[in-house]
């Protein structure tokens, strides 16, 4: 019976461990450590860019109650997915990656206060607005970057089956190999808001519920690697 981690549809956004199977039976033995390479290189944090974006985005929001009139609009922006994907390039991987693909999606928490009178308490209602940007970035520094091959029919071993008519289908092996790349990481430096606000769906007392957003985001994110120096250098 398989374990039940609690990691359902939605759940949750961490990346599980995969379920625990079975462990065969082997022999262990001494291993040989060869010498080691890259000595005297650094590794440390390299900027690749700090990368402007700009998205437009159109929302209809509806207050959960009539208003006559709106105080004010507090705004906050959040990044859900940052991700780059570096593109690989003709020649790889004599040439390095210098573009990646951008993935970004977020939202516009937006804090609204408002009165449906002219006197009486101020009213407040939060809503989220999403966005996304899907983009090419170019012309960022080189990339560490490699590809991995796990597939055992790509390099496969076979050897001759003894009637030499054949392979030999019960002995058989492979060379696979992975390239574990350090992951291009993002943060979000500064983001700014312009967005204009139409009231519709009025009562007969000219008070609204709905409020059609239409609003243009910029965002400053900034992409790093870890990346070896050679020859030292500051961390």
């Amino acid at each position: 019976m398989k374990k039940n981690h609690s990691y359902g549809c939605g759940s949750s956004d961490k990346c599980p461990p995969l379920p625990k199977c079975d462990t065969a039976k082997s022999h262990t033995h001494f291993c040989d450590v060869g010498t080691p390479e890259n000595t005297g290189g650094v590794e440390q944090t390299i900027i690749l860019g700090d990368v402007p974006i700009q998205t437009l985005t159109e929302a209809d929001i509806y207050l959960p109650s009539y208003a006559t009139e709106i105080k004010q609009i507090r705004k906050n922006v959040y990044l859900t997915q940052c991700k780059a994907v570096p593109v690989i390039p003709e020649g790889f991987p004599e040439t390095a990656p210098t573009s990646v693909k951008l993935y970004v999606e977020g939202y516009i928490h937006k804090n609204i206060q408002y009165v449906d009178d002219c006197e009486g308490y101020v009213k407040d209602y939060g809503v989220n607005v999403p966005f996304k940007c899907y983009s090419l970035v170019n012309t960022l520094p080189e990339i560490d970057w490699e590809f991995s091959n796990k597939n055992s029919n790509s390099n496969e071993i076979r050897e001759l089956a003894k009637n030499g008519m054949g392979a030999d289908r019960c002995s058989f092996g492979s060379f696979t190999f992975e390239f574990l790349n350090e992951p291009i990481k993002c943060k979000l430096l500064n983001a700014s808001v312009t967005q204009m606000d139409i009231l519709s769906d009025f009562d007969k007392w000219g008070r609204f519920d709905k409020i059609t957003e239409k609003a243009e985001v910029n965002l400053l994110v900034r992409l790093t690697q870890r990346q070896l120096a050679n020859g030292g250098g500051d961390q």
